[in-house]
């Protein structure tokens, strides 16, 4: 009496088991993969955003009440959205006028897509102007606060605000019933305004 069966017929049982298993187990791993991906592209791209924001910040502090300084502004966001960054794809870029902890007193909001021409600079961006309650002339980066427009006490702490839409890379979102609703990044950053004498 034997108990242990043909050699053959266990290494064939043992090689369709495996080929289950393979079955199993790749479309998990797949999805794995695929979700890595997904989220390293989000990471990048959001990283991209609010570099841009913060960059953007950092010059609006510098430009303080310089003429059409939203125009340079937002051409500082155009240049700093790279691949994979797609500057079409930011919706709003709100430049404001805050306190040091983040009250809004007064906004400018440009919108794409759209087209503006600055006649003091000779340039077009692609954004149309919105509300427009935070004009150049109106912010103080002056020391001694004398001659800046009313209700401002100190230098300005001014903000910006970056709003873009994302799309998805890969198939995942909707298979796994997130549909087509892809996460708007809004990246804020404020900065006291540098002064001048």
């Amino acid at each position: 009496m034997r108990l242990v069966g043909d050699p053959l017929r266990r290494r064939r049982r043992s090689r369709g088991q495996a080929l289950v298993e393979f079955a199993l187990v790749i479309p998990i791993f797949l999805t794995i993969v695929v979700a890595i991906a997904e989220f390293a592209f989000v990471l990048t791209v959001k990283t991209g955003v609010s570099f841009a924001g913060q960059d953007a910040t950092q010059l609006a502090a510098e430009l303080g009440n310089t003429p059409d300084a939203d125009v340079l502004i937002l051409r500082q966001i155009e240049k700093d959205l790279q691949t994979p960054v797609d500057s079409a794809k930011v919706t709003t870029v709100t430049i404001f006028w805050t306190d040091s902890t983040g009250a809004t007193k007064a906004a400018d909001t440009w919108t794409k897509p759209g087209s503006y021409y600055s006649t003091i600079l000779g340039v077009t961006i692609p954004y149309s102007p919105g509300a427009q309650n935070y004009l150049w002339s109106n912010r103080c980066n002056i020391l001694s606060v004398v001659g800046c427009a009313s209700g401002h006490t100190t230098m300005d702490w001014i903000g910006v605000s970056v709003s873009y839409q994302y799309s998805w890379v890969t198939p995942l979102p909707g298979l796994v019933g997130l549909g087509s609703s892809a996460p708007l990044f809004v990246e804020t950053h404020i900065s006291r305004m540098e002064p001048v004498q």
